[in-house]
Protein backbone atom coordinates (compact mmCIF):
# COMPACT_ATOMS: atom_id res chain seq x y z
CA UNK A 1 0.00 0.00 0.00
CA UNK A 2 2.79 2.09 0.79
CA UNK A 3 4.34 1.71 -2.60
CA UNK A 4 1.53 2.26 -4.19
CA UNK A 5 1.10 5.52 -2.39
CA UNK A 6 4.57 6.68 -2.96
CA UNK A 7 4.33 5.88 -7.10
CA UNK A 8 0.92 7.51 -7.55
CA UNK A 9 2.80 10.13 -5.83
CA UNK A 10 6.34 10.29 -8.29
CA UNK A 11 4.14 10.23 -10.91
CA UNK A 12 2.11 13.24 -9.79
CA UNK A 13 5.13 14.45 -9.52
CA UNK A 14 6.59 13.82 -13.30
CA UNK A 15 3.12 15.16 -14.71
CA UNK A 16 3.78 18.64 -12.92
CA UNK A 17 6.98 19.36 -14.35
CA UNK A 18 7.50 20.78 -18.05
CA UNK A 19 10.37 21.07 -20.43
CA UNK A 20 10.73 24.90 -20.60
CA UNK A 21 14.61 24.72 -21.37
CA UNK A 22 16.04 23.29 -24.64
CA UNK A 23 18.52 20.82 -23.38
CA UNK A 24 21.08 21.53 -25.76
CA UNK A 25 21.28 25.26 -25.46
CA UNK A 26 19.43 26.23 -22.41
CA UNK A 27 16.84 28.82 -24.00
CA UNK A 28 13.99 29.30 -22.07
CA UNK A 29 10.33 29.52 -23.10
CA UNK A 30 6.66 30.73 -21.42
CA UNK A 31 4.55 27.42 -20.89
CA UNK A 32 1.66 29.94 -20.87
CA UNK A 33 2.67 31.09 -24.58
CA UNK A 34 0.40 29.09 -26.26
CA UNK A 35 1.90 29.98 -29.69
CA UNK A 36 4.88 28.66 -28.97
CA UNK A 37 3.77 25.49 -28.80
CA UNK A 38 2.14 22.72 -31.32
CA UNK A 39 -0.07 19.69 -29.69
CA UNK A 40 0.34 16.57 -31.47
CA UNK A 41 -1.77 13.43 -30.41
CA UNK A 42 0.12 9.80 -29.60
CA UNK A 43 0.25 7.73 -32.22
CA UNK A 44 -0.01 4.26 -30.24
CA UNK A 45 -3.08 2.67 -30.44
CA UNK A 46 -3.51 2.61 -26.72
CA UNK A 47 -2.93 6.19 -25.79
CA UNK A 48 -4.34 7.89 -29.47
CA UNK A 49 -7.08 9.91 -27.62
CA UNK A 50 -3.81 11.71 -25.17
CA UNK A 51 -2.12 15.10 -26.67
CA UNK A 52 1.08 16.31 -25.75
CA UNK A 53 2.44 19.76 -26.88
CA UNK A 54 6.15 20.40 -28.52
CA UNK A 55 7.78 23.00 -29.15
CA UNK A 56 10.41 24.31 -31.15
CA UNK A 57 13.70 26.07 -29.81
CA UNK A 58 14.30 29.19 -31.85
CA UNK A 59 18.19 29.43 -31.50
CA UNK A 60 18.98 25.59 -32.25
CA UNK A 61 15.53 24.70 -33.65
CA UNK A 62 15.93 21.44 -31.13
CA UNK A 63 12.02 20.61 -30.57
CA UNK A 64 11.17 19.30 -27.04
CA UNK A 65 8.30 17.65 -25.88
CA UNK A 66 6.62 20.05 -22.94
CA UNK A 67 5.02 17.30 -20.81
CA UNK A 68 7.43 14.81 -18.46
CA UNK A 69 5.37 11.51 -18.25
CA UNK A 70 5.87 7.90 -16.58
CA UNK A 71 7.73 6.32 -19.40
CA UNK A 72 7.46 3.08 -18.74
CA UNK A 73 3.94 3.21 -18.72
CA UNK A 74 3.76 4.05 -22.21
CA UNK A 75 6.43 1.84 -22.88
CA UNK A 76 4.59 -1.19 -21.16
CA UNK A 77 2.36 -1.01 -24.11
CA UNK A 78 4.53 -0.34 -27.16
CA UNK A 79 3.78 -2.82 -30.13
CA UNK A 80 7.21 -3.75 -31.68
CA UNK A 81 7.13 -6.53 -29.23
CA UNK A 82 4.49 -8.06 -31.55
CA UNK A 83 7.27 -7.99 -34.36
CA UNK A 84 8.51 -11.16 -36.18
CA UNK A 85 11.91 -11.24 -38.53
CA UNK A 86 9.90 -10.86 -42.55
CA UNK A 87 10.92 -10.50 -45.79
CA UNK A 88 10.38 -6.93 -45.21
CA UNK A 89 12.63 -6.63 -42.40
CA UNK A 90 15.26 -8.46 -43.94
CA UNK A 91 15.26 -6.00 -46.99
CA UNK A 92 15.08 -2.50 -44.91
CA UNK A 93 18.39 -4.40 -42.18
CA UNK A 94 19.96 -5.11 -45.19
CA UNK A 95 20.12 -1.46 -45.76
CA UNK A 96 20.77 -0.83 -42.42
CA UNK A 97 24.03 -2.86 -42.28
CA UNK A 98 25.31 -1.61 -45.38
CA UNK A 99 26.14 2.03 -43.48
CA UNK A 100 28.30 0.12 -41.36
CA UNK A 101 29.92 -2.26 -43.55
CA UNK A 102 30.17 0.97 -45.03
CA UNK A 103 32.78 1.40 -42.80
CA UNK A 104 34.49 -1.75 -42.31
CA UNK A 105 31.87 -3.97 -40.35
CA UNK A 106 32.33 -7.75 -40.29
CA UNK A 107 32.14 -10.97 -39.43
CA UNK A 108 35.38 -10.60 -36.94
CA UNK A 109 33.83 -7.40 -35.15
CA UNK A 110 31.97 -7.64 -31.85
CA UNK A 111 28.78 -4.84 -31.99
CA UNK A 112 26.22 -3.68 -29.47
CA UNK A 113 22.63 -2.45 -30.68
CA UNK A 114 22.02 -0.71 -27.65
CA UNK A 115 18.68 0.02 -27.51
CA UNK A 116 17.62 -2.74 -29.39
CA UNK A 117 13.93 -3.31 -28.01
CA UNK A 118 12.94 -7.28 -29.27
CA UNK A 119 16.29 -7.66 -30.69
CA UNK A 120 15.61 -7.96 -34.71
CA UNK A 121 18.04 -6.59 -35.96
CA UNK A 122 20.19 -9.09 -33.70
CA UNK A 123 18.21 -12.08 -35.39
CA UNK A 124 18.89 -10.99 -38.58
CA UNK A 125 22.67 -10.13 -38.16
CA UNK A 126 23.09 -13.32 -36.70
CA UNK A 127 21.54 -15.27 -39.14
CA UNK A 128 23.71 -13.18 -41.48
CA UNK A 129 26.70 -14.71 -39.75
CA UNK A 130 27.56 -12.03 -37.26
CA UNK A 131 27.41 -14.33 -34.04
CA UNK A 132 29.62 -11.21 -31.69
CA UNK A 133 26.39 -9.04 -31.61
CA UNK A 134 25.17 -8.26 -28.59
CA UNK A 135 22.12 -5.80 -27.29
CA UNK A 136 20.59 -3.78 -24.32
CA UNK A 137 17.10 -1.90 -24.12
CA UNK A 138 16.43 0.18 -20.94
CA UNK A 139 12.67 -0.91 -21.56
CA UNK A 140 13.03 -4.70 -22.08
CA UNK A 141 12.81 -6.97 -19.62
CA UNK A 142 15.99 -8.23 -17.15
CA UNK A 143 15.84 -11.56 -17.82
CA UNK A 144 16.17 -10.57 -21.44
CA UNK A 145 17.57 -7.79 -23.36
CA UNK A 146 17.42 -5.18 -20.53
CA UNK A 147 19.97 -6.92 -18.71
CA UNK A 148 23.27 -4.70 -18.06
CA UNK A 149 25.88 -7.52 -17.87
CA UNK A 150 25.47 -7.86 -21.58
CA UNK A 151 27.40 -4.30 -21.69
CA UNK A 152 30.49 -6.18 -19.51
CA UNK A 153 31.14 -7.22 -23.43
CA UNK A 154 32.70 -4.38 -24.38
CA UNK A 155 34.51 -2.53 -25.57
CA UNK A 156 32.78 -2.87 -28.73
CA UNK A 157 33.83 -2.46 -32.14
CA UNK A 158 30.74 -0.65 -33.68
CA UNK A 159 27.62 0.35 -31.84
CA UNK A 160 24.45 0.81 -33.41
CA UNK A 161 21.88 3.44 -31.37
CA UNK A 162 19.32 3.83 -34.16
CA UNK A 163 16.24 5.90 -32.62
CA UNK A 164 17.44 5.94 -29.55
CA UNK A 165 18.83 9.44 -28.81
CA UNK A 166 15.69 11.01 -29.23
CA UNK A 167 14.43 9.44 -26.18
CA UNK A 168 16.59 10.05 -23.45
CA UNK A 169 16.01 13.24 -21.12
CA UNK A 170 20.47 13.97 -21.19
CA UNK A 171 21.97 12.92 -24.41
CA UNK A 172 25.58 13.85 -23.08
CA UNK A 173 24.77 11.38 -20.63
CA UNK A 174 23.78 8.67 -22.86
CA UNK A 175 26.83 9.50 -25.36
CA UNK A 176 29.15 9.30 -22.41
CA UNK A 177 28.53 5.93 -21.90
CA UNK A 178 28.61 4.80 -24.85
CA UNK A 179 32.03 6.09 -24.92
CA UNK A 180 33.04 3.78 -22.53
CA UNK A 181 31.66 0.94 -24.51
CA UNK A 182 33.79 1.74 -27.65
CA UNK A 183 36.83 0.80 -28.30
CA UNK A 184 39.29 2.80 -29.63
CA UNK A 185 38.71 3.55 -33.99
CA UNK A 186 35.61 2.31 -33.16
CA UNK A 187 32.30 3.51 -34.73
CA UNK A 188 29.28 4.65 -34.03
CA UNK A 189 26.15 4.87 -35.91
CA UNK A 190 23.26 6.90 -34.70
CA UNK A 191 19.98 7.23 -36.43
CA UNK A 192 17.63 9.74 -35.16
CA UNK A 193 14.55 12.20 -36.70
CA UNK A 194 15.34 15.42 -38.28
CA UNK A 195 14.09 17.78 -36.09
CA UNK A 196 14.64 20.23 -39.17
CA UNK A 197 12.69 18.36 -41.88
CA UNK A 198 9.96 18.07 -39.18
CA UNK A 199 6.34 20.44 -39.85
CA UNK A 200 5.06 20.80 -36.29
CA UNK A 201 2.28 23.41 -38.03
CA UNK A 202 0.98 19.67 -39.89
CA UNK A 203 0.41 17.81 -36.42
CA UNK A 204 -2.33 16.25 -38.83
CA UNK A 205 -0.18 14.22 -41.17
CA UNK A 206 1.89 10.66 -40.60
CA UNK A 207 5.07 11.76 -41.97
CA UNK A 208 5.41 14.16 -38.89
CA UNK A 209 3.24 12.51 -35.98
CA UNK A 210 5.32 9.50 -36.81
CA UNK A 211 8.24 11.10 -35.72
CA UNK A 212 7.28 13.71 -33.05
CA UNK A 213 6.24 10.35 -31.23
CA UNK A 214 4.98 12.00 -28.39
CA UNK A 215 5.18 11.45 -25.45
CA UNK A 216 8.23 9.28 -26.22
CA UNK A 217 10.47 11.33 -28.11
CA UNK A 218 11.67 13.91 -25.43
CA UNK A 219 14.05 16.14 -27.86
CA UNK A 220 14.79 15.68 -31.67
CA UNK A 221 17.78 17.30 -32.94
CA UNK A 222 19.24 18.81 -36.04
CA UNK A 223 21.76 17.31 -38.22
CA UNK A 224 24.48 20.12 -36.60
CA UNK A 225 23.50 19.37 -32.93
CA UNK A 226 23.78 15.76 -33.27
CA UNK A 227 27.51 15.88 -35.03
CA UNK A 228 28.39 18.54 -32.20
CA UNK A 229 27.39 16.11 -29.64
CA UNK A 230 29.27 13.59 -31.28
CA UNK A 231 32.03 15.75 -31.22
CA UNK A 232 31.83 16.43 -27.59
CA UNK A 233 33.06 13.01 -26.72
CA UNK A 234 35.84 13.51 -29.13
CA UNK A 235 34.43 11.60 -32.08
CA UNK A 236 35.03 12.44 -35.68
CA UNK A 237 31.85 12.44 -38.09
CA UNK A 238 33.05 10.19 -41.18
CA UNK A 239 29.64 10.12 -42.70
CA UNK A 240 26.08 11.13 -43.04
CA UNK A 241 22.68 9.61 -44.27
CA UNK A 242 20.39 12.09 -45.10
CA UNK A 243 17.17 9.60 -44.92
CA UNK A 244 16.18 6.60 -42.33
CA UNK A 245 17.45 3.63 -43.09
CA UNK A 246 13.86 2.24 -44.33
CA UNK A 247 13.43 4.52 -46.19
CA UNK A 248 14.31 2.90 -49.49
CA UNK A 249 13.80 3.11 -53.23
CA UNK A 250 12.57 -0.30 -53.70
CA UNK A 251 8.87 -1.05 -53.98
CA UNK A 252 6.36 0.32 -50.69
CA UNK A 253 9.70 0.01 -49.10
CA UNK A 254 9.81 3.71 -48.14
CA UNK A 255 8.24 6.34 -45.32
CA UNK A 256 5.71 7.78 -47.51
CA UNK A 257 4.22 4.50 -48.50
CA UNK A 258 4.72 2.88 -44.83
CA UNK A 259 2.47 6.11 -43.78
CA UNK A 260 -0.34 5.52 -46.38
CA UNK A 261 -0.20 2.53 -45.52
CA UNK A 262 -0.75 3.21 -42.26
CA UNK A 263 -3.50 5.26 -42.81
CA UNK A 264 -5.73 3.03 -44.83
CA UNK A 265 -6.04 1.63 -41.14
CA UNK A 266 -6.45 3.58 -37.83
CA UNK A 267 -3.13 5.68 -38.58
CA UNK A 268 -1.60 4.47 -35.32
CA UNK A 269 1.90 3.04 -35.41
CA UNK A 270 0.82 -0.40 -34.03
CA UNK A 271 -0.49 -1.21 -37.81
CA UNK A 272 3.00 -1.42 -39.29
CA UNK A 273 3.90 -4.34 -36.46
CA UNK A 274 0.79 -6.33 -37.36
CA UNK A 275 0.46 -8.64 -40.06
CA UNK A 276 0.42 -7.21 -43.78
CA UNK A 277 -3.04 -7.23 -44.83
CA UNK A 278 -1.62 -6.54 -48.78
CA UNK A 279 -5.41 -6.65 -50.68
CA UNK A 280 -6.13 -3.45 -48.63
CA UNK A 281 -3.19 -2.27 -49.20
CA UNK A 282 -3.21 -2.53 -53.23
CA UNK A 283 -7.37 -1.15 -53.46
CA UNK A 284 -5.49 2.30 -52.71
CA UNK A 285 -4.58 4.33 -55.74
CA UNK A 286 -2.60 6.63 -53.50
CA UNK A 287 -0.61 3.54 -52.02
CA UNK A 288 0.82 2.22 -55.38
CA UNK A 289 1.48 5.90 -56.31
CA UNK A 290 4.04 6.64 -53.09
CA UNK A 291 5.19 2.39 -53.04
CA UNK A 292 6.40 3.44 -56.95
CA UNK A 293 7.42 7.23 -56.21
CA UNK A 294 7.42 7.81 -51.98
CA UNK A 295 11.42 7.53 -52.09
CA UNK A 296 11.90 10.47 -54.56
CA UNK A 297 8.93 12.34 -52.79
CA UNK A 298 10.72 11.91 -49.55
CA UNK A 299 10.30 14.39 -46.60
CA UNK A 300 13.81 13.24 -45.03
CA UNK A 301 12.66 13.21 -41.66
CA UNK A 302 15.23 10.43 -40.52
CA UNK A 303 18.80 10.99 -40.58
CA UNK A 304 21.50 8.77 -39.07
CA UNK A 305 25.61 9.94 -38.47
CA UNK A 306 28.39 8.05 -38.51
CA UNK A 307 31.36 8.78 -35.72
CA UNK A 308 34.64 7.68 -35.10
CA UNK A 309 36.57 7.20 -31.82
CA UNK A 310 40.13 8.42 -32.04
Amino acid sequence: MIKSILKTQENNEQTSKKRVQCIVCNHSINENNKSAFATFACNLRAFKNETFNVWRCPKCQTINCLEVVDLPHYYAKYPIAQAKLTWQYRLIFQNLTRRMTKHGFSKSHSLLDYGCANGLFLEYLRQQGFTNCHGYDLYAPEDGFGDRTTLQHGPFDYILLQEVIEHVEDPNELLSELDSLLAPGGYILIGTPNAAHLDLTRPDVSDFYNQVHVPYHLHIYTREILESLGHLQGWKSVDFFDRSYYDTPWFSMNTRAFNQYQNLFDGSIDVVYESIQPWKALTSYKFWFYSLFGYWLSFRTGMAVMFRKS
